[in-house]
């Protein structure tokens, strides 16, 4: 589900998307190596800067292209209630994440998605600190393991809420289609209105 998610809001950004561990045995050791996806941005605009580190929808516009490892963390036994704070997900990033990290982004193949320089390391997280000394140690830790930018779970789940429009239809998309109706229903409300209530 989690691939399914972030797939949808990189599309929703402009990106095309390709899975490349299809077909993959579902052992807990298949679902921990490799990346997911890899997105080419069809609305990338030559001679941009480079995207921040922290990646938001404003700044995809700034990603040619990525490989994209999705690790839903939130779905382990340290879950996401689990860690209250910065210092806990802080804690666990450097006890699980940095020494797997550099592995999943391991792609010999890359050269056969005709880009000619190897694609951004984008990493999907479930959320990140919002205490400063905690990102700043998370995000050079990170980048010393070749990491190019993050994406927040959370970010994209509510960036995906918000641009659900309940007067549309999403004949593609089931999830697009059951937050619709979940919007419809009053169960779910965009990100704007969740704040000023």
């Amino acid at each position: 589900m989690d691939e399914l998610i972030v797939k949808e809001y990189l599309e929703l950004n402009g990106f095309v998307t390709m899975p490349l561990r299809k077909g993959r045995s579902q052992s807990k050791r298949s679902r921990e190596d490799g990346v997911d996806l890899y997105a080419r941005n069809m609305r990338f605009v030559e001679k941009e800067r480079e995207p921040a580190f922290l990646l938001f929808s404003s700044e995809l516009k700034h990603l040619k292209s990525a490989l994209v490892c999705v690790k839903g963390w939130h779905g382990d036994k340290a879950a996401l209630a689990n860690m209250t704070n910065g210092a806990d997900m802080l804690k666990y990033v450097e006890g699980n994440v940095l020494k797997k990290v550099e592995k999943w982004f391991e792609f010999e193949n890359w050269r056969e998605l005709g880009d000619p320089a190897f694609p951004k390391k984008i990493l999907v997280a479930p959320a990140f600190p919002t205490q400063e000394v905690y990102r700043a140690r998370i995000v050079s830790s990170l980048k010393e393991r070749g990491v190019d930018g993050i994406l927040s779970f959370k970010s994209i789940l509510l960036d995906i809420i918000d641009r659900v429009d309940t007067r549309n239809v999403y004949p593609g998309s089931n999830l697009l289609q059951l937050i619709r109706t979940l919007k419809t229903f009053d169960l779910v409300k965009d990100s704007q209105m969740n704040f000023l209530a």
